[in-house]
């Protein structure tokens, strides 16, 4: 649905009905989170988050690939209304 777009705003209902392909093996507040992933090729959301909600955060992400690939820095500003998830 939303292959090749950018800019785009992803609702809570586009998390709440898509499955992650993959996660941090347990949640724990660490300055460091190390994963290796094996994904078949097609596009990826990257979602960094802070331990505690509603916490802003900087983060430094770092992907590497064996074969070539295309990625897209979205350094905006954002506003969010945080709503705690039942």
């Amino acid at each position: 649905k939303f292959s090749g777009q950018t800019n785009i705003h992803l609702s809570k209902n586009f998390f709440l009905t898509n499955k992650a392909r993959e996660k941090s093996n347990t949640f724990i507040n660490l300055r460091e989170v190390l994963n290796r992933f094996k994904l078949p090729a097609g596009e990826y959301i990257i979602v960094p988050s802070t331990f505690e909600p509603n916490k802003n955060g900087d983060f430094c992400l770092r992907v590497f690939s064996e074969k070539n690939a295309n990625s897209t820095v979205i350094d905006d500003e954002i506003e969010a209304n945080f709503e705690e998830v039942q």
